[in-house]
């Protein structure tokens, strides 16, 4: 795999913006071309989301620095860390984003392949490195990956998005079990040897179907460790459900094939996968570059602030952990819901600069985490931190809620989860809800509706939106689901409970809490504690809370989080599954698949080439089998499908009469321009080929 011109890639981006305008490129193609650069059409019409692409939630100053000047300057001034180690951007125009694209690349950030069919955000835990447990460091690991896969033409039209995460210790902070692909590390070696290698789990996922991901391989040698990878990545790819995107992510694959099945089929693959000497090459250049400086150990001190002793002793307490490294602390940063302006980010960009040398990481709680900071300086850094309200004790527990966009931005989202969110942390931060050091490890996450960009369903007491009626109006509900748990290999899902006005979430928080502290046994987990008093008792005790007021005695009830209207269901379409496009004529998908392979072409992107080619012939060979009788479901079953019906047809050349030939086409591996120039020809004449199908069947007599 080559890396492209970013340049290049930018001015492909603001070629298609003015082929959409003019009308030379329908809008559904667009969206497609647009999602694979990690840009996110908002529920407001005419503007956008961008997500910005952070390996193992790795970030210096002058990348803060940059996103602080672009949030600025493009949006409403506000960024937003994600549950999978982004940066999402709201409320950008569309002509703005080859610029957005540019200054990004100058600083080593990318929106390429955040959103749409794509591998998405590699995450690591953001301790690796530091990490007093781990047995080794897996970021560079994570950022190789991250680079390998990132444009590879493999990746480029999977049948649905592609999550990978990986932790270095038995917590398992990048939650791997809920990944389509999981790495966890793992040291192997006899007689004094020592060889590193990953546990790799394939399956895990959430949304409406959650599953937790079955364990591969026990060991891979980190040699090995891309090879396995691409395999299953191809075996996705192959046996994915492409006709029904509810069910395409990989654990269907995994679930309707089993994990024996599935770990054979993987087999088969590696032995067509040759080692590729690259991914060596960028896990060398990464266990170099990865290597952190950390600051003198010299002490600072204040300047001008006295220190509030007992607010700094707690949030020393609840933010603060230890490092492997003797003198070095980690330091966790409260981002409400995940949200930071851009004054707090040149803030934080300067307290980056001045007292961890330049180390800071994005966590999975839509947070970060400041590392090698000196323990003697943690008062100076508290008294930074205070001037530019980062100093919030509580960082990843109770009192900090984890919640996605949901309704305020997103098109699938049903109610406003930052509403409900805020909420929450008004009844903690008021008193009306209990809390304390015997509940502080509890989780609250929040999502906006069933698909968990929250991860709701592995929250300790989680939430989801959705709607009902009331009266003739409208309510906006969320639903309960307690006593989730993520553990490596083996992630319990909470149970869902009952669904309440949204409203009644902080009371109905406030009941669960006390009624754990009051009937918890010992040290008792709260999974357990679910398990043990079970359903039907606590649906008891929250039954008063499921009740909706009449309009007229409290209208209230009928208006969302934040929102002075009343609540209207807004069913948009979501993107982040990808699009269906709607073609106009029977072969004019395939034709703007190709009309949109030439022109990024000519501005040298062949890996995008390669792969709009090869959506063109998928598309052409699907017209001819539709008009057969035939619904493939996954790009294998429309290739043999082809094979089988037309193969004897005197008006095929030989070349496409193997299945074989169009195989070789789609395991192109490097994307180069020869590549895709061959690439391309023959998509066009395969093409060609298809519509003259097509006429002679028309032309036939009937029977």
């Amino acid at each position: 795999m080559k890396t492209q011109n970013t340049q290049r890639e930018s001015e492909a981006f603001r070629h298609e913006i003015e082929r959409l305008k003019t009308g030379q490129v329908p809008e559904d193609l667009f969206r497609s071309f647009r999602l694979q650069h990690g840009i996110y059409g908002q529920r407001q019409p005419g503007v956008q989301m961008v997500r910005i692409k952070i390996p193992g939630g790795g970030l210096n100053a002058a990348q803060l620095e940059c996103i602080a000047d672009l949030a600025e300057s493009l949006t409403n001034s506000i960024a937003h860390v994600t549950t999978r180690q982004d940066i999402q951007l709201h409320w950008l125009k569309l002509e703005t984003i080859p610029v957005l694209m540019e200054r990004l690349a100058a600083v080593g950030l990318t929106t390429r392949e955040a959103c749409g069919n794509t591998v998405r955000n590699i995450t690591a835990c953001p301790m690796a490195g530091v990490c007093p447990e781990e047995p080794f460091d897996v970021t560079p690991f994570a950022l190789a990956m991250s680079h390998y896969l990132l444009r590879n033409p493999i990746c480029q039209n999977l049948p649905r998005k592609f999550k990978p995460a990986f932790s270095g210790c038995p917590e398992d902070c990048a939650v791997t079990s809920i990944h389509d692909i999981g790495f966890t590390a793992r040291l192997r070696g006899t007689n004094g040897t020592s060889a590193q290698g990953f546990a790799v789990y394939v399956g895990g996922g959430l949304g409406s179907s959650p599953h937790s991901a079955k364990l591969l391989e026990e060991f891979v040698p980190v040699e090995e460790l891309a090879r396995v990878t691409e395999a299953v990545i191809r075996v996705f790819h192959r046996d994915g459900n492409r006709k029904d995107r509810g069910r395409a992510r990989i654990k269907f694959v995994v679930a309707k094939l089993g994990i024996d099945e599935f770990r054979r089929r993987v087999g088969e693959e590696m032995k067509t996968v040759a080692n590729d000497p690259l991914w060596m090459e960028l896990v060398c250049h990464f266990e170099q570059s990865c290597v952190e400086n950390p600051p003198q150990m010299t002490p600072i001190s204040p300047n001008g602030v006295t220190v509030d002793g007992m607010k700094f002793t707690e949030w020393q307490r609840t933010n603060v952990r230890p490092q492997k490294q003797s003198g070095y602390v980690a330091v966790h940063l409260v981002l409400p819901i995940g949200d930071i302006t851009s004054p707090q980010l040149r803030d934080l960009a300067r307290v980056v600069k001045k007292y961890t040398g330049d180390h800071i990481r994005a966590t999975i709680e839509q947070n970060f985490l400041l590392r090698w900071v000196p323990q003697a300086s943690l008062p100076a850094l508290y008294s930074d931190l205070q001037k530019g309200g980062l100093s919030e004790p509580g960082a990843e527990k109770l009192t900090d809620v984890t919640s996605c966009p949901g309704g305020d931005t997103c098109n699938l989202g049903v109610t406003s989860s930052k509403g409900l969110a805020r909420a929450i942390r008004k009844g903690f931060s008021d008193g009306t809800i209990p809390w304390g050091q015997d509940l502080e490890h509890l989780k609250i996450k929040i999502s906006g509706c069933p698909n968990s960009c929250g991860q709701h369903h592995i929250a300790d007491i989680g939430f989801f939106g959705g709607a009902g009626r009331t009266e003739g109006h409208s309510v906006p509900y969320a639903n309960l689901l307690l006593g989730g748990n993520p553990k490596e290999g083996n992630a319990t899902f909470g149970q869902l409970m009952l669904k309440i006005p949204t409203k009644r979430g902080p009371q109905v928080v406030k009941k669960i809490l006390e009624l754990y502290r009051a009937e918890r046994k010992n040290e008792e987990l709260f999974s357990d504690f679910v398990q043990r008093i079970g359903k039907d008792q606590i649906k008891q005790e929250l039954a008063e809370f499921t009740l909706v007021s009449s309009y007229d005695s409290s209208p209230d009830d009928y208006h969302d989080w934040g929102q002075k209207e009343q609540f209207v269901l807004h069913q948009g379409v979501g993107e982040c599954a990808g699009v269906e496009m709607q073609a106009t004529s029977k072969f004019s998908e395939a034709e703007n698949f190709l009309l949109q392979s030439e022109n990024l072409y000519r501005f040298d992107q062949y890996t995008d080439t390669i792969a709009r080619s090869i959506q063109g012939i998928v598309s052409a060979a699907n017209v001819l089998l539709r008009d057969e009788g035939l619904d493939p479901k996954t790009e294998q079953e429309c290739l043999q499908g082809y094979v089988e019906k037309f193969a004897q047809n005197p008006l095929i050349p030989e070349k496409y009469k193997e299945l074989g030939h169009f195989i070789k086409i789609f395991e192109i591996a490097d994307g180069t321009q020869e590549e895709a120039k061959t690439c391309l020809a023959s998509a066009m004449e395969f093409l060609l080929l298809c519509k003259k199908l097509a006429e002679a069947k028309q032309t036939q007599p009937k029977a």
